[in-house]
């Protein structure tokens, strides 16, 4: 959603140790303001099934 991309969220994680999708969304983008409410639980659900994972 708002234009961030999968590739950009796997950098933030791997180099800037972002680990929740509000850490990424207000703290280093402010996408969170163009994000719905779906779109914010999406995020952060995918990245914990790849904290999980890893």
């Amino acid at each position: 959603g708002a234009s961030l991309t999968e590739a950009e969220v796997r950098w933030l994680i791997d180099h800037e140790f972002a680990r929740a999708a509000d850490d990424i969304l207000w703290r280093r983008t402010k996408l969170g303001l163009r994000m719905n409410h779906e779109e914010v639980a999406a995020l952060d659900t995918w990245m914990r099934l790849k904290a999980e994972a890893a």
